[in-house]
Order: C-alpha cells, then sequence, then structure tokens
C-alpha cells in the first residue's frame, strides 16, 4: 500500500492547517522544496501538494512553488496537485509543469461536465476526484462550504464519468492526529473506485488500520502533520504498509 507524504502550500511555504481552518495554521518550511525532497529521499515515490490557496480563492497562488517541488525531485517520484483547478486549461497547464496526477475537487460539484471531458482528453490515471467530507456530506471551497451532497452518491457519479480513482479526506480528523475514519473508509469504497485515505493518521497503529482495508479498494493513504511533527518516521510507514499487504 501506498504511503503518500503531503505538502500543503500557502503563500509560497510549506503548512499544516487543522481540519483545514486558515486561522489554525503551522507553517513547516519557508521553502516547501525541503520537504518534498526529503520525503523522496526517505522512500516517497508519490508526493501530494495540495495549493491551498488556491483552493480557498478557485485559482492557482503557488505556480512556481510547485515548479520548483517538480524540478528537485528525481523522474522516478511522481507529484499529484489539487487546489483551484477548475478548467481544461488549469489541468493542461498544470501537466506542462510536469504534473503526475491533477485532483479535481469543488469544480465536479460546481462544473460536473468537466470530470468526463477531463477523463476522456487525459484519461483516468491522470485525473484524480478529491472528495471531502463530514459526516458523510461533501465540503467545498476549501472546506469551507459543507453541502448536502452524500459522498457515496457523488463517488458512485464520478465512476459513471469515468474516474478510476478518489483521494478521500475525512475533514473532522484531518491534522488532528486522532486515526483515520475507518467506517467512512469502508463506506466510500462501496462506489467500486481505489481510494487513497487521508486524515488523522498520527500511529504506526493508524497505518496498519487503514493498510487492513487493502482488500476492499484501500490502495494508499496521505500523511501529512505527523510526520512533521515526527510521530511517525516516513521509512517505517512505508513498511508497515508494505508488510501488511503482503500478509494479506
Amino acid at each position: 500500500m501506498l504511503i503518500i507524504p503531503a505538502v500543503d502550500l500557502m503563500g509560497g511555504r510549506a503548512v499544516r492547517l487543522r481540519q483545514g481552518k486558515k486561522t489554525e495554521q503551522t507553517v513547516y518550511f519557508d521553502d516547501p522544496v525541503e520537504p518534498a525532497v526529503a520525503f523522496a529521499r526517505n522512500g516517497a515515490n508519490l508526493i501530494h501538494v495540495v495549493d491551498l490557496d488556491g483552493a480557498f480563492e478557485g485559482r492557482s497562488k503557488n505556480t512556481e512553488s510547485v515548479r520548483r517541488i517538480v524540478e528537485a525531485l528525481s523522474p522516478d517520484v511522481a507529484v499529484e496537485l489539487g487546489g483551484g483547478i477548475r478548467s481544461i486549461e488549469s489541468i493542461e497547464r498544470c501537466l506542462e509543469l510536469g504534473i503526475n496526477r491533477v485532483i479535481l475537487g469543488t469544480v465536479i460539484l460546481k462544473e460536473p461536465s468537466l470530470l468526463p471531458r477531463a477523463v476522456k482528453r487525459f484519461g483516468g490515471e491522470r485525473i484524480v476526484v478529491g472528495l471531502d467530507a463530514r459526516g458523510g456530506k461533501v465540503a467545498i471551497r476549501g472546506w469551507e462550504e459543507i453541502t448536502e451532497r452524500d459522498a457515496l452518491i457523488l463517488a458512485r457519479e464520478a465512476a459513471e464519468a469515468g474516474a478510476v480513482r478518489i483521494i478521500y479526506t475525512d475533514i473532522a480528523t484531518d491534522g488532528m492526529l486522532t486515526g483515520p475514519n475507518l467506517e467512512a473508509l469502508k463506506n466510500i469504497s462501496q462506489a467500486g473506485l481505489a481510494v487513497i485515505a487521508s486524515g488523522g493518521i498520527a500511529t504506526l497503529e493508524h497505518v496498519r488500520a487503514v493498510s487492513s482495508l487493502e482488500r476492499l479498494g484501500i490502495e494508499g493513504m496521505i500523511i501529512g502533520k505527523a510526520l512533521y511533527d515526527r510521530r511517525i518516521a516516513l521509512k517505517e510507514a512505508i513498511t508497515a504498509a508494505g508488510s501488511l499487504s503482503a500478509d494479506q
């Protein structure tokens, strides 16, 4: 199972938010290239990058930082990017930067036709659906707005539109280090898509708990704050996830 370290960008710096709140921000690195390179050096083969300014404001604000991250990594380390990507043109610009996967979030609710068009043009492996939810309800605009849309229903609609993979973030656990919402992951897996879990992972036991769901289609997990706070060592997390996967 993939362990995917996160680099969240705000104002050109690497930060982490608690439950997605702009007012609860911790700056970890002034230069976001530094953690990205360190993660790659310690075994990551996929880096999860989020342009938080883009997510909140609807347009990319950290393009230069993203470019520098991609250029600093070796070609065998992939980068996925989300946050404020809401048109075919913005997807193209991201791919031109060397991004391997583009994450579409808010836009799949605001402009439902974009997802099938993007999948048709770029392929399902390059377009990832970002589903963020609280209590099973989808959140948009950098989590500032909780909708009445059911996350599982939206995931099934995404599958029908051609998506093959979603990143599912449980907002209530994100940045809280309290453990992943395993029931929510089991529920969203019913959509039949490959799922990357995000939110709450703080210990190797949490890593093993998510890894135990691999048989349901959970293929990876994003870890952020726990790595920055050194609660988990990336190499140990990769080993723990790999060992459990091998036993299943």
